[in-house]
């Protein structure tokens, strides 16, 4: 019996120290982010659903300046200047401009960087050479049951997140190149119409 006590008592330790590493890679994460000026950062997202048999990957690119963010997807553009939204999309020759709405935190590209700073438990998995590896799950009923995150540890940058919906659909990012610290310019963040005069304008501001 006493040696049950203990056995419970050391893994409860354990599971402590784990929630207490993980919190601290999480909190040092959040610190190196939000140092930078600018981030520019190049990905491959994945939709991967085995229940309906569907593969899907796309390239895509990130800059985020402040408040500011443009997502350039195949066929999608997301600029944001911190007040205005423009969404292009691109084969249809068509751009939605909308204000920003803070309520839709979960559709704001810029959050991509940075999911794990609200809303989440989180949980030490494990970590090698080069990776930590974290996982996270919500602390309110929402579209994910669990996000897992991988962490460059020399760089304590992010790596890859997966985001794993209650189907078991997953939705993957991996970060591939990483360039902090630019000057994009506030004319970079706002959508130039002059350069696409065929588009059709929809404001819904």
């Amino acid at each position: 019996m006493i040696r049950k006590i203990l056995l419970l008592s050391f893994l409860s330790i354990n599971a402590m120290a784990q929630d207490q590493n993980a919190t601290r890679i999480l909190n040092e994460l959040s610190e190196k982010t939000a140092s930078y000026s600018s981030i520019e950062a190049h990905f491959i997202n994945i939709f991967e659903s085995k229940e309906a048999d569907i593969y899907e990957e796309q390239s895509g690119k990130l800059y985020i300046q402040g408040d500011a963010y443009k997502l350039v997807l195949e066929n999608q553009e997301i600029i944001s200047d911190g007040e205005t939204n423009w969404i292009h999309l691109i084969d249809e020759e068509e751009v939605n401009i909308t204000e920003v709405d803070e309520s839709e935190e979960m559709l704001n590209p810029k959050k991509m960087l940075t999911i794990y700073e609200k809303g989440y438990k989180h949980k030490f998995i494990k970590e090698d050479n080069s990776f930590y590896n974290l996982e996270l799950y919500p602390t309110k009923s929402g579209p994910f049951s669990k996000v897992k995150l991988q962490i460059d540890k020399k760089k304590m940058q992010l790596k890859a997140f997966t985001m794993i919906d209650k189907q078991g659909s997953e939705f993957s990012y991996e970060l591939k190149n990483y360039i902090t610290n630019q000057n994009f310019g506030s004319d970079f963040f706002i959508f130039d119409t002059k350069k696409y005069p065929n588009v059709d304008i929809i404001d819904l501001r």
